[in-house]
């Protein structure tokens, strides 16, 4: 059995060590650690391969289900709470395998465990390679995921901006975003398509790659407002 690793996102370090004690019992779940905050889990998720996470519904000055809202696909996700009345919300958000009331059992714990395998099992194929082949031209370029600056519109195909470098792909913008994961890549614009992991700034109309600022479109903001704390104003020219 493949070793599925998991992220705790949780402020309590007395709750995370709990868990993690209670997950060490199952031979085949490997921590690759635990933070408290949206940001820094979005973070985990475009550096690393998570299996599955842990949430905690009450994060320092935000909520856990802003996770939920954000990117179509997400790795299983088991809420730990001891709050029962967000149960149906995370339910009808779709992305939550299990909900856990605190304190609860190992046996418990197990049940969840087991519906989370199930729910990746039907929707969340895993990759089995972290990059993509496109086609430039009659050539096949392969592109690593993480080395994906962003990409760009570009009629009927889409600029591809990585490893500093430009590629231009014979695919459409609508496309890339299907093809590219949903746990790594956003799309802010009607012309851009970025890596999450790339951010580093953002204000009320862009969002920073390093250097490089892009527009948020407003027929996206609904989508990233749970990301970014975003004000009136922006724009989709």
């Amino acid at each position: 059995m493949t070793i599925k690793q998991y992220l705790v996102v949780d402020d309590s370090e007395q709750d995370v060590e709990l868990l993690t004690q209670r997950l060490d019992k199952f031979t085949f779940y490997k921590s690759v650690g635990a933070v408290s905050t949206i940001e820094a889990a979005l973070n985990m998720l475009a550096t690393q391969r998570i299996d599955l996470i842990f949430l905690d519904v009450h994060l320092p000055n935000q909520s856990g289900m802003t996770l939920l809202k954000i990117g179509a696909t997400l790795p299983p996700v088991i809420i730990i709470s001891a709050y029962p009345e967000y149960a149906v919300d995370s339910y009808e958000i779709g992305r939550a395998a299990d909900y856990l009331l605190k304190p609860y059992t190992d046996e418990r714990l197990h049940m969840a465990l087991n519906r989370a395998s199930q729910l990746q099992s039907q929707n969340q194929p895993s990759l089995t390679d972290e990059a993509i082949f496109l086609k430039m031209g009659r050539r096949i370029q392969r592109f690593d995921f993480r080395s994906i600056l962003y990409v760009e519109a570009f009629g009927i195909y889409s600029k591809v901006y990585a490893d500093e470098q430009l590629f231009v792909v014979n695919e459409r913008l609508s496309a890339m975003t299907q093809l590219l994961p949903a746990r790594l890549f956003i799309r802010i614009h009607k012309s851009y398509l970025i890596n999450l992991g790339k951010i580093t700034s953002y204000d009320r109309h862009s969002i920073y790659l390093g250097k490089t600022q892009l527009p948020i479109g407003i027929s996206y903001r609904p989508r990233l407002e749970g990301l970014l704390a975003l004000f009136d104003g922006s724009d989709d020219s």
